[in-house]
């Protein structure tokens, strides 16, 4: 039993699971971006968020997408752009969901630059993430924001328990390493900065 995607409509490359977990990440949502459209843009338009940005490197597949969106009655109707024209308009905008799927060579290039745009709380989705080569894209995306990062659900699962094909990823506030030693104020001895001389632990002086 699917309970968070219940009556919602789609035509997409998207497992049951798979639309499952996004509608109920879409529901939790205010502000949405996904580059990749098609089925992931009929369930996500149908969570009803405020702010809906679609973007595919492919006019004509947005094109088809907008029309079977249209024949869904209760939706938020996406901006959509061409993936080169999002790229340089640089939007303000913050985002709850990030949606990371279309084609592969462009996954990393556009996760990468809008990690920014995502708020804290809010989720990175990667599509596709129980092939090695997607997960591993999904990976070296964040890599320079682990400092970021709250939780990784690696190919979480759905309603029905059952795993689905998409990486959840948890932003947080960023949090630089300290040495807890340091603000611990820890004397040397109580975490093993100790010489040891024969048979004897000696206090390091």
């Amino acid at each position: 039993m699917l309970k968070n995607l219940g009556n919602f409509k789609f035509i997409g490359d998207l497992s049951l699971e798979d639309a499952d977990l996004l509608s109920y990440y879409g529901k939790k949502s205010t502000s949405i971006l996904e580059y990749g459209v098609g089925g992931s843009t009929h369930i996500l338009a149908q969570c009803m968020p405020s702010t809906l940005i679609s973007v595919d490197t492919s006019a004509a597949w947005i094109d088809i997408t907008q029309k079977r969106l249209n024949k869904i009655d209760l939706r938020t109707n996406p901006k959509f752009y061409v993936f080169n024209d999002y790229i340089n308009e640089n939007l303000k905008i913050q985002f709850d969901l990030i949606f990371v799927d279309g084609l592969w060579e462009h996954r990393k290039n556009f996760a990468v630059r809008v990690w920014p745009s995502l708020s804290v709380n809010g989720v990175m989705i990667f599509h596709d993430t129980r092939r090695d080569f997607d997960y591993a894209i999904a990976m070296e995306s964040i890599k320079d924001f682990y400092l970021e990062v709250q939780t990784i659900e690696v190919n979480a699962r759905a309603s029905n328990d059952k795993s689905s094909n998409l990486t959840v990823i948890h932003k947080k506030n960023k949090e630089p390493y300290v040495n807890w030693n340091d603000t611990e104020n820890k004397p040397k001895w109580a975490y093993g900065d100790l010489l040891y001389d024969g048979d004897l632990w000696q206090q390091e002086s």
